[in-house]
């Protein structure tokens, strides 16, 4: 007798211990619970990270594109003036800052032989327009360097677009060891936005690739 009950309690025991594992686990909700909490996470650290992508690149913008440092107009040996899509603008400043005497010569892109930007004319002040094979800023620089270098300039003020002030200026200090004067031209609001896009490319390229004249 003592033998049976032994082993009858003993196979109570085992009934008892495996029909209790269904309920030993956690609560219902709990077994899914992990991998919804652990994708609300990874959620909220990829929106935390685009959203600091999206104000560093905001902040490079104003930096590099819409507030990059100027120069006040001084006197210089001469005047250069960039090819670009706000023509009017540029060439307006540009022969206004000639005409104030700020340098005896002007030295004008007139972009590529496609284009129909004519040649401006100002009082007292040799205008110099030419054509640049390349039809980009770092063919404008080169060539008005190597006409500095011929004439024996010691400082040259270019008018870009406001977009463009840091690549010409970059640019343009690469071509030519005399000092480099920025003073901009203002830019329509509409086609900013088109021009930073445009330098962001230009700039990484200047950077990167064209790292020469």
């Amino acid at each position: 007798m003592n033998a049976l009950a032994k082993e009858h309690l003993a196979g109570g025991g085992n009934h008892s211990e495996s029909g209790s594992q269904p309920n030993s686990g956690a609560p219902d909700g709990s077994v899914t619970s992990g991998p919804p909490r652990s994708g609300r996470r990874w959620r909220r650290r990829l929106l935390w990270s685009l959203g600091a992508a999206v104000v560093v690149f905001v902040a490079a913008t104003l930096a590099l594109f819409i507030y990059s440092p100027t120069d006040q107009p001084r006197h210089v040996n001469g005047i250069l003036s960039l090819n670009g899509n706000d023509e009017r603008a540029r060439e307006a400043e540009a022969v206004s800052l000639a005409k104030e005497g700020y340098a005896p010569v002007l030295l004008f892109s007139q972009g590529s032989r496609g284009n129909d930007t004519p040649c401006p004319r100002v009082p007292r002040v040799s205008v110099v327009c030419f054509f640049d094979v390349t039809n980009n800023t770092r063919g404008e620089a080169r060539w008005a360097g190597q006409y500095a270098e011929r004439h024996h300039w010691h400082s040259l003020m270019i008018v870009p677009g406001r977009t463009q002030a840091m690549r010409a200026r970059l640019l343009t200090e690469r071509c030519f060891r005399g000092q480099v004067v920025v003073v901009p031209a203002t830019e329509p609001l509409r086609e900013i936005p088109a021009e930073v896009l445009h330098e962001w490319g230009g700039l990484l390229a200047a950077l990167f690739i064209y790292r020469g004249c």
